[in-house]
């Protein structure tokens, strides 16, 4: 056929058809992207959920840890605080003394070393 001739209809139609085809065929594969991207979003989402998750227990433990030690060393400092009162009467105290143990009981509360 040359430039001059007349597609036959059929030759027409198949053409036509074969344009619908192919647009049938990108609209499926576009609709396929899309649910696969949806998909792998719903995955990352679900994800990060997970890892958020994971940390708000691991803070929670965490904190409730550090808020047990230093309820351990409140009462260790309580403890010595009241030792203290009841052994050194004010009248026998010896001022050099109850300033090194008052330096003891600071340096315990703020290293964690016990004096």
């Amino acid at each position: 056929m040359n430039a001059r001739e007349k597609p036959s209809p059929q030759a027409i139609e198949a053409c036509i058809a074969k344009v619908l085809a192919a647009e049938r065929d990108a609209h499926a594969s576009i609709e396929s992207a899309g649910d696969r991207a949806a998909a792998a979003v719903a995955q990352a989402r679900a994800k990060a959920r997970a890892i958020s998750e994971r940390a708000e227990a691991r803070l929670a433990a965490a904190r409730q840890s550090v808020e047990a030690r230093i309820a351990r060393r409140q009462a260790e400092a309580d403890l010595q605080v009241r030792t203290l009162h009841e052994t050194l009467e004010p009248a026998d105290a010896d001022e050099g003394g109850l300033d090194e143990a008052l330096a003891r009981v600071a340096a315990s509360l703020t290293t964690g070393r016990k004096p």
